[in-house]
């Protein structure tokens, strides 16, 4: 009985996760490298955008044209994006054990509304390879029916939840985690303000502001998560495992 019991005890350190220290250490880099990306992708669109005076968010015909003109910046801005949202679901796990023991079910609704709204964008921005296809072929056969292609595609009933989510997670997610931030009080508030600067930079846009207040506000979005990163990179192993 003795060497029984003896053999079912195990040391701390054999309990413990080897992996801990790697996944935190590797989540916190992620979080302000995924939303690097994003940053990235939406500067090449905004010098894209703005230097010509079109978007592939109007008719079919002006989002051919638009990528028509700059083929291979859209791909490589899409592909930027493409890999910013794979970086960003481990990124967006480490905010929320950041924050769990002070704001739980505010970080949970914050990264999970993110990560869902994200996962739909991945969805999203993937089909701009069908447009720079598609305003590739329009080069060489001018006169076949491309857009009709295109606006039959983008009109599909089934596309519009998922680009709704995408809007929820991007925009009120991300609101919810500035928020969460602001009130956790273990971070700076200034880092939660600077995380909601996406938002308000991103709605200016939209209501004709300019891509600029794009580009600005997902800056100032990454000055803030690398706020929150830090704080993931002074959490100890132990503290770390036990928050789950």
């Amino acid at each position: 009985m003795t060497t029984a019991s003896t053999q079912q005890v195990q040391s701390p350190s054999a309990l413990a996760d080897p992996t801990v220290g790697f996944r935190r250490r590797a989540g916190a880099v992620a979080l302000p490298l995924a939303f690097a990306f994003q940053l990235a992708c939406n500067a090449i669109y905004a010098w894209a955008s703005t230097s010509s005076g079109l978007s592939d968010t109007g008719t079919a015909e002006e989002t051919l044209r638009f990528y028509g003109m700059f083929p291979n910046a859209l791909v490589a801005s899409t592909v930027l994006a493409a890999v910013g949202v794979l970086v960003m679901i481990p990124g967006l796990l480490t905010a929320l054990k950041v924050l769990r023991p002070a704001k739980p079910r505010l970080a949970l609704w914050a990264v999970g509304l993110m990560i869902a709204g994200y996962a739909c964008y991945l969805g999203i921005v993937l089909t701009n390879f069908d447009g720079a296809a598609l305003a590739q072929v329009a080069q060489s056969h001018p006169d076949a029916p491309l857009a009709a292609v295109l606006d039959t595609a983008q009109s599909t009933p089934y596309f519009a939840p998922f680009f709704v989510l995408f809007v929820i997670g991007n925009l009120v997610g991300t609101l919810l985690l500035g928020l969460g931030v602001m009130l956790s009080g273990i971070l700076p508030r200034y880092a939660g303000a600077l995380i909601m600067c996406w938002t308000v930079g991103h709605v200016i846009n939209i209501a004709g502001g300019g891509e600029l207040f794009a580009v600005a506000g997902g800056a100032l979005e990454i000055a803030g998560l690398t706020v929150v990163a830090a704080a993931a990179m002074r959490t100890s192993d132990a503290e770390w495992a036990a928050r789950g």
